[in-house]
């Protein structure tokens, strides 16, 4: 598997939905490649099953709208 490569100032927003699963699939096998000697072991295959294209029967639109309904405006006051 070749690494994925990202310009370091591309905005998350502009990357695509394969850029996006190559470059989890690209952290879970490093992660899973480290020597964690001391963590509980962990089934690559049963976790890389996990990842995959989003499934919902609903339209983009209804998804969309779904999204926005969800969010709140929050009272306080945002500082930079």
């Amino acid at each position: 598997m070749a690494d994925v490569k990202i310009e370091p100032n591309r905005r998350i927003g502009d990357l695509t939905v394969a850029d996006l699963e190559a470059l989890i699939t690209q952290i879970v096998h490093k992660a899973l490649a480290q020597d964690n000697s001391n963590a509980p072991p962990l089934v690559p295959e049963a976790l890389l099953a996990t990842f995959g294209a989003w499934q919902d029967e609903r339209s983009a639109e209804e998804i969309i709208e779904d999204i926005y309904a969800s969010r709140t405006v929050s009272g306080r006051e945002q500082t930079l």
